[in-house]
């Protein structure tokens, strides 16, 4: 028996247009009423493919407001009594052929006898595609299927299909649609460059902020998204930058030839955006991991210019004229922009003889991670409690007590020492009233010194309200 496997399917891709063809009268009152009556519906949905295949070329297909206003100008060509109305009601009828509205937009599925297995079976395929782009605009493309039905009953193997997309660029270039593909071009350059600093942007933000950026969640999903856009416009851009090469060197006319010059080189720009892009995303695990490492790293110190060492020997080479006229702004630059809180004589000594380390070159190796330690409370809770209740006894109402006489007083009670500490210290914070533990006690400064073993300074004078 003859094996007829592959002229069966090429038949098979040709039915759902011949039943177009078929049925086309029905879509009216009558046969003279249709709007079909002498359209030839073959090159209508020849046409529709052709344009596909063209938009596919420069912008990933066509979209459906795109492909009706083609095919209705088409029709009116074919035949000039439609109205419009009945051109894009043709239109819309041929586009939901190829996409088989009839069975739901599914695949077209038919039966035919193989000869090899000596059974009948079944052959599925789509016409068309339509699918959103890179920028969520949905477009129709032909499928393998429907480059072959548009080459006319050929030989070819689905796998010819590059071969096919390159030729239909050249034949885009020769048309001299520069426009459309340079304002394609600009619009891949663009996206490329939107990737590019989403990507930055959260890489700062992980290094500003190390526990805020997730990997899985923020990052994983647009590198994807990503490395599938740098794929596709690295190899239409490789197909359209031959083409306009070829046009270049066949061409003479001065305006094709700058338009053809200024295309080459959008093109050229948008591949080196997508070089950085690539090396962006190849690189981008390796910088999240080392911001997040940064958080167990010290902070580097500010740089800024040492007074002594730089500041003051260049003010001292000024001339006595600048000196004067720029003092006050010198004078104001020497006082800091928070006095720091200085309690002894030893800590002036310390801050005035104090030297500005110089920066210190971090080590880049990795360090250990030690266990986290907590520092152990001062006070147990339990003299916690017991110092504020002595405290609350003490404390009554109308009453005025002295910060030396309540430590007395604790001493004589024989409380322990760390009780009599707590007692102390809680008495302290009970002078600033956003501290204090007591909100009925007022606190005063008695203006008398007083030393005890536990505390010694100025005086207070408790009064309870």
């Amino acid at each position: 028996m003859l094996d007829l496997s592959r002229q069966q399917r090429n038949l098979l891709l040709m039915r759902p247009i011949f039943q177009l063809e078929l049925n086309k009268l029905r879509n009216g009152e009558d046969a003279e009423s249709s709007p079909f009556a002498g359209l030839d519906t073959h090159y209508l949905a020849m046409s529709a493919l052709d344009a596909m295949m063209e938009a596919t070329t420069i912008s990933m297909g066509s979209t459906s407001q795109e492909l009706q206003d083609h095919l209705s100008t088409v029709a009116m060509r074919m035949k000039p009594l439609l109205t419009p109305e009945q051109s894009r009601r043709v239109a819309n009828i041929v586009i939901d052929a190829l996409d088989n509205k009839a069975a739901g937009y599914k695949e077209f599925s038919f039966e035919y006898f193989d000869a090899v297995s000596i059974s009948t079976k079944q052959y599925r395929f789509r016409l068309v595609r339509w699918e959103p782009d890179s920028e969520d605009v949905y477009r129709y493309r032909p499928t393998e299927e429907g480059y072959l039905v548009y080459l006319g009953m050929l030989d070819l193997s689905p796998e010819d299909a590059q071969v096919l997309m390159e030729k239909m660029l050249d034949l885009l270039v020769q048309r001299g649609r520069f426009e459309a593909a340079l304002e394609i071009a600009k619009r891949a350059r663009k996206l490329s460059i939107e990737y590019r600093q989403l990507i930055r942007d959260r890489l700062y933000q992980a290094y500003r902020s190390p526990g805020s950026v997730n990997w899985s969640r923020d990052m994983n999903g647009r590198l994807d998204a990503a490395r599938v856009h740098v794929r596709q416009r690295q190899a239409e851009d490789a197909r359209m930058e031959e083409s306009i090469q070829d046009a270049l060197r066949a061409s003479d006319e001065i305006n094709t030839r700058q338009s053809l010059t200024q295309l080459l080189k959008t093109v050229g720009d948008a591949g080196l955006v997508r070089m950085q892009l690539a090396i962006d995303i190849s690189t981008s695990s390796e910088r999240f991991i080392e911001a997040q490492r940064s958080v167990f790293r010290a902070r580097r110190p500010t740089g800024l210019p040492d007074l002594e060492s730089q500041l003051l020997p260049q003010v001292m080479n000024l001339t006595a004229t600048d000196l004067a006229e720029e003092g006050t702004h010198f004078l104001s630059a020497m006082y800091p922009p928070v006095m720091p809180k200085i309690y002894d004589l030893n800590s002036v000594l310390a801050l005035l003889s104090e030297q500005r380390a110089e920066e210190v070159q971090m080590d880049r190796e990795p360090g250990e991670i030690e266990r986290h330690v907590p520092v152990p409370p001062q006070f147990l809770p339990e003299v916690v409690l017991e110092a504020r209740d002595w405290i609350t006894e003490r404390l009554i109402a109308g009453h005025k007590r002295r910060f030396d006489d309540l430590l007395i007083h604790a001493m004589n009670d024989a409380l322990p020492l760390p009780v009599r500490q707590c007692i102390a210290l809680t008495l302290s914070r009970s002078f600033a009233p956003t501290d204090s533990e007591f909100a009925n006690v007022n606190v005063s400064l008695t203006g008398a010194e007083f030393r005890c073993d536990v505390a010694q300074g100025a005086n207070l004078e408790f009064t309870a309200a």
